[in-house]
């Protein structure tokens, strides 16, 4: 559609179908497309909005479009544009099945081919956790098509299985991994499902019904810090300051060269689990429960070494 605006400027009353022909669509896509452009422009009002000969579209079948002169050429993408869209889309990609991923990959095939007389394409490398195919197209479909799902789902922290019925909102992709957002009836509130551990996916056949629980915005942080939430407070050494980035810290300030945060996680043995896997780089001020807990947990494997 921005490589339409200026070719009908430079063709003013040409035929439905020559267009159609010349852009590789059917003369209905033309059509539509047009009625769309109508809502499009600089502004919100008569002058500023493009505007179609609706009379002459419907009676003689040619176009004519005024009110667009502030797209007078097609649009040109920048190599930072470029690659920045190539690697929205491959991300976009991890998350598609279906009819979806031939119309991602012609999309991208498209835009690696324009950027890369630049060079930059091979500096893109997007990773997403890997999704069992038969669970990612199974979630795909009952969202397309309004389904309630049955899922097994791993939880992490507590290496547990449950089985849920969800009523799927969403499929998105954050920190290198695929989301579902769904509301789940043993929870009864919306939740977030990472799709690389959900076990078993099954459709239902059932509808999916509306619910009054709000989805959050994709700018909001996936974990939610509440008053019961668990948290720890923890003096981090500098190799471990990449923490504060990639989990929700409360900045405490910096304490004999380390700097002090409040961290917040699912529970207590994830917590514990976090300190221990970062090899002396996180030491616990509190709780004191907690701090006792690494120490017995790290002395227990220690001794394990030594049988």
């Amino acid at each position: 559609m921005l490589a339409l605006v200026p070719y009908l400027q430079g063709n003013d009353g040409v035929p439905v179908r020559e267009v159609a022909r010349e852009f590789g669509v059917t003369p209905k896509q033309i059509r539509d497309d047009l009625r769309l452009l109508m809502f499009t422009g600089v502004g919100e009002y008569a002058g500023e909005l493009i505007d179609v000969d609706l009379a002459a579209l419907e009676v003689d079948d040619v176009i004519h479009i005024r009110d667009a002169e502030f797209l007078s050429r097609p649009l040109r993408l920048t190599a930072d544009e470029g690659v920045a869209l190539v690697a929205a889309l491959r991300t976009l990609r991890a998350s598609a099945s279906g009819s979806q991923l031939p119309i991602v990959d012609a999309a991208l095939a498209k835009l690696e081919t324009a950027v890369a007389a630049e060079g930059a394409v091979e500096a893109v490398d997007v990773h997403v956790a890997d999704v069992d195919p038969a669970v990612r197209d199974t979630v795909a479909a009952a969202l397309a098509d309004g389904h309630r799902l049955e899922i097994d789902y791993a939880t992490d922290s507590r290496d547990d299985v449950t089985t849920r019925q969800v009523d799927p909102q969403r499929l998105f992709t954050r920190q290198g991994h695929t989301y579902l957002e769904a509301y789940c009836l043993r929870a009864d509130d919306v939740r977030f499902f990472r799709l690389d551990r959900v076990v078993r996916a099954d459709d239902t056949g059932r509808r999916a019904q509306r619910h009054d629980a709000t989805s959050r915005d994709l700018g909001d942080d996936l974990f939610e810090v509440g008053e019961q939430t668990p948290s720890a407070v923890l003096d981090l050494d500098p190799a471990a300051h990449w923490l504060t980035e990639y989990y929700t810290v409360e900045e405490l300030g910096d304490v004999a060269g380390r700097r002090r945060v409040r961290l917040y996680g699912g529970d207590e043995a994830w917590l514990r689990r976090l300190v221990l896997r970062n090899g002396g780089t996180v030491h616990v001020v509190e709780p004191d429960a907690l701090r006792v807990q690494v120490l017995d947990t790290a002395r227990s494997a220690l001794a394990a070494y030594d049988g």
